[in-house]
């Protein structure tokens, strides 16, 4: 999807960017409801209801006071970054350094050309237990991402900038668990450990549009069930006591 080089002090790399994601959404299509013709939406003056062409648009921010900052597409072009290839290091942390909440969005990055300097790279990042800490443009938008190895390969995660990432709130239990309860609890915990499985990590609601969708498109006639999450009832403990139940018996099986 994009290709780029990779700068290590005086060093560089040449790499491919692929996308390490997909979007699985359901994208639908608004339509007429007598006719079934296709409806699109326009731009139009909330005072009148006339439409507005694209030339007359403007973007504005609004302030306090009913007061508001115009901006163009002149100035915001202005403001774009200059189109570059260079993905640049800036330093190399612990794998350890970065929790969960700062990662956004994967990429894979292979080589464009030299596969061995490219594969030296990957070693000696998982060899030290490090990932570096990198800057680029692409596609008119700035960004900070962080370069891993992965299972062999080269990844890039972008990173979330330090304002959008918020502090620990301070929340504190209601309670503090009694022995028998965290007895339960840490009972519970081995009872359900196992190995990493994401296949078994299905879309539920996905699944049951697309055969809903399948379904119809052979003129099936389709009766939705509602489906009740049944109550908790009893105390903390004896809910424990069920779950412990049914982990054993989903390990059994």
């Amino acid at each position: 999807m994009w290709k780029g080089r990779l700068l290590i002090g005086k060093d560089e790399l040449p790499v491919k960017m692929y996308s390490a994601a997909q979007d699985r959404t359901v994208h639908f299509r608004l339509l007429d409801r007598d006719s079934l013709s296709p409806v699109h939406q326009r731009i139009v003056r909330k005072s009148d209801g006339k439409e507005v062409p694209k030339d007359e648009r403007r973007k504005a921010v609004p302030l306090d006071g009913g007061r508001a900052v115009l901006l163009t597409s002149e100035d915001l072009k202005e403001l774009e970054p200059e189109d570059s290839r260079d993905i640049k290091l800036t330093r190399f942390v612990p794998t350890t350094a970065l929790t969960e909440q700062w990662y956004e969005k994967p990429y894979y990055l292979g080589p464009e050309k030299n596969a061995k300097e490219y594969f030296a790279l990957v070693k000696a990042l998982s060899d030290d237990g490090v990932i570096g800490i990198a800057r680029w443009a692409m596609r008119k938008k700035r960004y900070v991402g962080a370069l891993a190895a992965i299972d062999g390969y080269l990844m890039m995660v972008t990173l979330r900038r330090s304002d959008q990432v918020l502090a620990v709130p301070d929340i504190q239990p209601a309670k503090a668990p009694d022995k028998k309860e965290l007895e339960l609890a840490e009972r519970l915990v081995e009872a359900s450990a196992g190995k990493f499985d994401p296949s078994a990590w299905q879309n539920e609601y996905h699944d049951r549009v697309c055969a809903l969708i399948a379904a119809k498109a052979k003129g099936k006639v389709v009766h939705i069930k509602s489906r009740q999450r049944p109550a908790a009832k009893g105390s903390l403990a004896d809910q424990l006591k069920r779950s412990l139940g049914s982990a054993k018996e989903r390990k059994v099986a």
